[in-house]
């Protein structure tokens, strides 16, 4: 399963990618992380760790990911692992011909016990609207975040 958000804006590959993949700076963009840090050494890239407190599906939740893709300007993936459960989020970013780009946010639950897997069945259609709102709303917090840098 997958869920996601779409969004196009006025911006250059290069700067939604700089923007997206700033993930310590999240806290002051997006209204459902409250705090993040990178747990790693250096800059953040591929093998980077972080630890983010975020609103998840309606809770105050820490999730810590690592970073399993870091294809600048075009793609910047993570992937969370708790438990049995895991899911990735992918920052997927297409160059337009008209000069900006098309930026999706997309997750994908799974779970490596077989029962996890039965109950993210079960639960589904619910998560699907959940997760959805919440990429909506970081969608539109990046979008509003690149207006600003574009016209500020």
């Amino acid at each position: 399963m997958q869920i996601d958000a779409t969004r196009t804006v006025a911006a250059s590959p290069a700067k939604v990618f700089s923007l997206v993949s700033n993930a310590v700076e999240w806290p002051l963009i997006l209204r459902t992380v409250e705090s993040a840090e990178l747990l790693t050494e250096g800059a953040l890239g591929l093998g980077s760790r972080l630890r983010e407190r975020r609103l998840l599906l309606g809770a105050d939740a820490v999730l810590e990911s690592e970073v399993i893709e870091f294809a600048r300007p075009h793609r910047f993936r993570l992937f969370v692992a708790s438990s049995d459960r895991y899911f990735d989020r992918d920052f997927i970013i297409d160059a337009l011909d008209s000069g900006g780009s098309r930026l999706t946010l997309a997750i994908r639950p799974g779970s490596r016990a077989s029962t996890g897997r039965v109950l993210l069945d079960i639960f589904s259609p619910i998560l699907q609207v959940q997760l959805s709102d919440e990429l909506e709303m970081d969608i539109a917090d990046f979008a509003a975040a690149l207006a600003a840098v574009l016209h500020g």
